[in-house]
């Protein structure tokens, strides 16, 4: 039988992480979670189940430390998987049973139910397959925030057909504050590395036509069907494919605002004695 590692990642998680090992638990072989210094109980709970918790310093680009567990893994397939996430008894046995089979391939997309202001998302696009299971040396770990797990160069890719059954359940974005600050956050991550890899300021096509298409999306999707949880959606994705590319025309300025707030003012206090200045 192969031997498969069911690995995560986990910050700050206690409020979910002990759901998504339990999925695990009672069929993978070796359990591996990644802890980036929780503040919670993220770590007391991880270790209930496992005594392979390793730390790793917190970094924006959180997705580059999977290669901590890719690394660590002693097994022959790789289940990777977010704290928020659970796996189906029918997923579950599925992956057993692939894997047992010696299939013709490396990577295995893993579709997702994701569950969004308490409500399954089913008229939106975002169901898609993801590598999250592969052999040891089929998958490369960049710093992509939401594509960090690459098949590499030749690697044999097997796609799940879109059943709730066989699939990852996402339960991700509690509340408005939750989607505006992981926005906030993300659109932050994604626009430095756009700027490191010299993409530079944004066209008035990349600064709309995504945003545009995201919307678009969602009428031909007939997402009303979502109620406000999927028109909620739909805005976010906009306003997030918009900031990401404002952000990297507005980084780059953020820095050299503080001095020209600071001439503006000064001029501004001119008119006053002494530039409003205490007196020696």
């Amino acid at each position: 039988m192969a031997r498969i590692t069911g690995a995560l990642l986990a910050l700050n998680e206690q409020a979910n992480i002990e759901y998504c090992l339990r999925s695990i638990y009672s069929w993978c072989d070796e359990i591996i979670v990644v802890d980036m210094f929780s503040d919670d109980q993220t770590p007391e709970i991880a270790h209930r189940y496992t005594d392979l918790v390793l730390q790793h310093p917190r970094i924006a680009d959180f997705g580059a430390a999977r290669q901590v567990f890719v690394d660590h893994s002693t097994c022959d397939w790789i289940l990777s998987l977010d704290a928020d996430e659970v796996v189906t008894p029918e997923l579950a046995q599925w992956i057993r049973d692939f894997v047992d089979s010696d299939p013709p391939y490396d990577v295995a997309m893993i579709p997702r139910v994701n569950v969004f202001l308490g409500r399954w998302l089913r008229s939106t696009p975002w169901w898609p397959g993801k590598p999250r299971l592969f052999r040891k040396g089929s998958i490369e770990v960049t710093t992509d925030l939401h594509h960090g797990l690459v098949p590499v160069a030749g690697a044999r890719v097997a796609t799940l057909p879109r059943n709730p059954q066989i699939s990852l359940w996402h339960f991700t974005r509690l509340s408005l504050e939750d989607i505006m600050s992981k926005t906030n956050r993300y659109t932050t991550i994604e626009a430095t590395h756009g700027l490191a890899a010299g993409l530079g300021y944004p066209t008035p096509m990349q600064l709309f036509w995504r945003s545009f298409r995201e919307l678009a999306a969602y009428v031909a999707k007939r997402g009303y069907r979502d109620g406000l949880g999927g028109l909620a959606y739909a805005l976010d994705r906009a306003y997030y494919r918009f900031l990401t590319h404002a952000k990297r025309w507005d980084i780059p300025r953020a820095a050299k605002r503080r001095a020209l707030y600071d001439r503006w003012r000064e001029r501004i206090l001119t008119g006053f004695p002494d530039g409003g200045k205490p007196g020696k």
